[in-house]
């Protein structure tokens, strides 16, 4: 009896052990604090500032949508005028040799500052490459003083995340709805999209988009470039505040709660959880895939206007329910070929769904009606980016 007892309180105290340690893994891991500290600041903070400061501006052009969340950005503040410039530093490597992706989320970053100019009581007009000698001179914004409607989208700047999780396979995504997605390019004519909703064509184009994974998980120089980009302690977040996280991936909570205490991963191990997490979460339940497309996707011009559309529309999304994601991997599959030189396989994929004529691809995404919310991203404080 005594000996039970002595085996009793030993396992009593393995276990009490074993949920300390626990505990204090969940604790370091920000298993309790999901969405806090300073690298999700900026989110609360947006509209915080002087009224009327440009800085203002910039607060609402952080939160914009970016590749990887680099957030590969600077702003330069002058009288009257704000500049936005390429940090060309924090680019995803082989992911995107040709800065395509880089400069979608610039142009995402625009719109952003470009729709909450009124609300700082600001009229803002945009030039676009300004500087032929300097290609990291993405946009010139001038600023008057005085009253401009202030979109309805602005409203949706500190809600809009990207939403990595599973949709509702049981709801669609009504036509009227894409329609009003599309309409919102308006006055970007170099941009447009194209939507797939047939069962068909979105069971092909999910087979690509897998098949497009796998391509870059056998490829060990995008493998590791993207990972380089992933943040799994809550101590890195919180002082790199860019890059991916589990948060961020909208897993169910027990999901999302044992990842975070679990050991990181090696990257073979990962890259196998994200390609089963592509084809068996997020092409499967996804309603509706779309196509951004561009008339020259090689042009930074027309790739920052095809950031404005994309921003654009998931500001709208947001403000409807929607739920949007890209899906880029065809295309960074796409630029890698181009780059090595080996056969163009997905490049022609991408025309095929580009149907031809005068439009090429430039970003496939998906969208649907979340099964669990999303979550913010880390993001750089304004002090971080904008230029002395």
């Amino acid at each position: 009896m005594a000996n039970r007892r002595i085996v009793l309180r030993t396992g009593a105290g393995v276990l009490l052990a074993a949920a300390a340690g626990l505990g204090g893994r969940a604790w370091q891991q920000g298993v309790f604090s999901t969405g806090e500290g300073p690298a999700y600041e900026p989110w609360r903070h947006w509209a915080d500032g002087q009224p009327g400061s440009p800085e203002r501006l910039v607060r609402a052009a952080i939160l914009a949508a970016n590749p990887h969340n680099t957030q590969p950005w600077r702003f330069a503040l002058k009288s009257g005028l704000i500049d936005l410039i390429a940090d060309r530093s924090r680019h995803i490597g082989a992911i995107d040799p040709f800065l395509r992706e880089m400069h979608i989320g610039l142009g995402c970053a625009l719109e952003n500052l470009l729709l909450a100019a009124p609300t700082a009581d600001w009229i803002a007009s945009v030039a676009l490459l300004p500087n032929a000698g300097d290609p990291a001179h993405i946009a010139r914004v001038a600023l008057a003083r005085g009253a401009a409607p202030v979109s309805p989208l602005v409203a949706a700047i500190p809600r809009r995340h990207t939403n990595r999780g599973a949709y509702d396979r049981q709801r669609t995504v009504e036509a009227s709805a894409l329609t009003a997605l599309a309409a919102l390019g308006v006055d970007l004519p170099e941009v447009s999209v194209r939507w797939f909703t047939g069962p068909d064509e979105r069971r092909d184009i999910g087979a690509q988009i897998v098949a497009a994974s796998e391509a870059i998980a056998a490829d060990a120089g995008q493998s590791r470039d993207s990972g380089a980009w992933f943040r799994h302690s809550w101590s890195d977040i919180q002082s790199r505040r860019d890059g991916l996280t589990i948060d961020a991936q909208a897993f169910p909570d027990w999901m999302r709660v044992a990842a975070k205490i679990g050991p990181s991963v090696g990257t073979e191990r990962a890259d196998r959880i994200w390609i089963d997490t592509t084809r068996d979460v997020q092409v499967a339940s996804a309603p509706a895939f779309g196509l951004l497309l561009a008339r020259d996707p090689a042009d930074n011009l027309h790739r920052v206007q095809g950031g404005r559309l994309w921003q654009r529309m998931h500001l709208w999304a947001e403000s409807q329910g929607i739920a949007m994601q890209p899906l880029n991997q065809m295309a960074e599959r796409a630029d890698r070929e181009r780059a090595t030189g080996a056969a163009p396989r997905f490049q022609k994929v991408l025309d095929g769904l580009a149907g031809g004529g005068e439009w090429r691809a430039l970003m496939p995404i998906r969208l649907g009606y979340a099964t669990v919310a999303a979550r913010p991203s880390p993001r750089r404080p304004v002090e971080d980016v904008v230029l002395a």
